[in-house]
């Protein structure tokens, strides 16, 4: 079975080689990944264009080792959509990045989220909950089980484990179309844990986050987490590849 690693970010514009090495050890040898370049909250569209062009190059440089996340910001409406057509239609991505530009359940994420289940592509959504220093347009476990709600055909992959994960698993949990990625504390063995006695195996997948924390730590999260081995190969990466298969282009 080949590893994934469903959440990884391009640095600079680009990918670190050594990471590829670093997850052969690891076992961990597709990464998923966007590039939300100098992590601006509201990018102008020709900076979006530009960020999905680097990521394009970094997928034409590493293809057995890369796929990637169209990164997408709602507000510009139709140039938003042909720069999501151009790089699913045209440069193979297999998924939609949604940061915080807006929140995952305004209307203007509608069209992007229809496109997404026409396509199956994995619609990566960030959500976290924070008690101070939260983003104006940070989504949660509740703006999240709102699109999903709205969206049933849309394949949603919450980041961070909602950010608080025992009350974001349980928001989340009546809507099977949106599964949680590992991402979010180093520190998170009983979170891991928590979501797959909640969610089941197949809702739980493995996502660092990578560059911004370290690889290894976050394997050890996940072995640490007490999984038998039929789930421990879910999470690493068989349920994404079975995503990766209903990929329309």
């Amino acid at each position: 079975m080949i590893g994934i690693d469903a959440h990884t970010h391009l640095h600079d514009g680009g990918f670190d080689y050594q990471i590829i090495e670093e997850g052969r050890m690891l076992g961990i040898d597709l990464f998923l990944c966007s590039n939300i370049g100098d992590f601006v909250a509201h990018p102008s569209i020709d900076e979006v264009r530009e960020m999905n062009r680097a990521l394009v190059r970094e997928l034409d440089r590493l293809p057995d080792h890369l796929r990637g996340y169209c990164y997408v910001n709602p507000r510009y409406g139709r140039d938003t959509m042909d720069d999501l057509r151009r790089n699913v239609e045209e440069h193979g991505m297999v998924g939609i990045k949604l940061w915080i530009a807006t929140l995952a359940d305004d209307p203007l994420t509608d069209p992007i989220l229809e496109y997404a289940a026409e396509h199956r592509l994995i619609v990566l959504t960030h959500a976290w909950r924070k008690t101070v220093g939260g983003f104006p347009y940070e989504s949660t476990a509740e703006h999240v089980a709102r699109a999903a709600r709205r969206h049933p055909g849309t394949r949603f992959l919450m980041a961070h484990l909602g950010g608080q994960a025992d009350s974001a698993i349980n928001i989340i949990r009546e809507h099977p179309n949106v599964a949680v990625d590992t991402s979010g504390t180093i520190i998170g063995t009983g979170e891991v844990a928590l979501a797959v006695q909640r969610l089941g195996t197949d809702r739980v997948v493995f996502g660092s986050d990578l560059p911004h924390v370290d690889l290894s730590v976050n394997v050890g999260k996940v072995l640490g987490a007490g999984l038998n081995e039929d789930a421990t190969d879910l999470v690493f990466g068989g349920t994404v590849a079975g995503w990766l298969e209903e990929v329309r282009r």
